[in-house]
């Protein structure tokens, strides 16, 4: 009896199936993702994002890769760390699609101050190697 109650316990636990192969690889291109955004590096976001990338963000502004990239390295907002929370992956075939809560500390003109607000992510495999072709930033 006790072996069947575990059974199903496991069963019914959404949190227990652990994530595919190519889930775990998004997730961690999310962190690394973020952490070129902390440290301002222009390299590994040209490596990481599709040249057709559509980069929105939650006051409604939609940046190519070449602005955002730019925003980045010189925008108002310098990014200390970003925390993701209750994140959710999705993939089918040669797209995945993140959706989670971001927690920023950010410093924006000298002042620094924390942003939350919700993510959508679309990543494509292109050429072997999986690209952020769109991010769409919403207020909560």
């Amino acid at each position: 009896m006790r072996f069947l109650m575990i059974v199903c316990f496991l069963f019914l636990s959404p949190g227990v199936w652990a994530q595919t192969k190519a889930e775990l690889r998004i997730s961690q291109l999310v962190k690394d993702f973020n952490q070129a955004i902390i440290h301002n590096d222009s390299i590994v976001l040209e490596q990481m994002t599709a040249n057709r990338l559509s980069y929105g963000h939650s006051s409604g502004l939609v940046q190519n890769k070449m602005a955002f990239i730019e925003a980045v390295m010189k925008g108002p907002n310098r990014f200390k760390a970003i925390e993701c929370h209750d994140q959710e992956i999705r993939v089918s075939g040669r797209n995945a699609v993140v959706r989670h809560i971001a927690t920023a500390h950010i410093i924006n003109n000298g002042n620094q101050t924390e942003i939350k607000y919700g993510n959508l992510l679309v990543w494509q495999k292109q050429h072997g190697e999986w690209k952020l072709l769109a991010r769409q930033g919403y207020k909560l």
